[in-house]
Parts: C-alpha cells; structure tokens; sequence
C-alpha cells in the first residue's frame, strides 16, 4: 500500500477536522445536559487541538534531533 502524500494527508485531517466541527456543532445545539455538552465540546476541541498542532504546526519536530 503506498504512502500518503503531503497533500492528501492535509486534505484527509481537514475532512477530519471539519467532522469534528460538526460534531461540536451538534453538542453545543443538540444535547441539553449541560454536563455532557461540556464534555463533549471538551473532547473534539481537545481532539482538534491535537490534529492542527501534529499536522499544521508539526509539534513533533520540536522535540526530535536536527539533522545537519
């Protein structure tokens, strides 16, 4: 199975995060208990949170050696 390219990886965790803000979307409207809208709201922010830093921001080279 061949690799993802740059692109197609951007493209799928935008699909993802668009996913994701939908889903938010639907606690913040949808669910009157104001325990699990927070919760909720609370997972996918964090969840977005992490595929923007690991994907766009790429977080991981902050902590890996440089290559000279």
């Amino acid at each position: 199975m061949p690799t993802m390219g740059a692109f197609q990886k951007g493209y799928l965790v935008a699909v993802i995060l668009a996913i994701m803000t939908i889903l938010e979307y639907l606690f913040a409207v949808g669910v009157s208990s104001t325990e699990v809208r927070f919760a909720g709201l609370a997972i996918t922010a964090l969840a977005k949170v992490y595929f923007i830093a690991y994907y766009f921001m790429h977080i991981y080279r902050c902590w890996r050696e440089e290559a000279h």
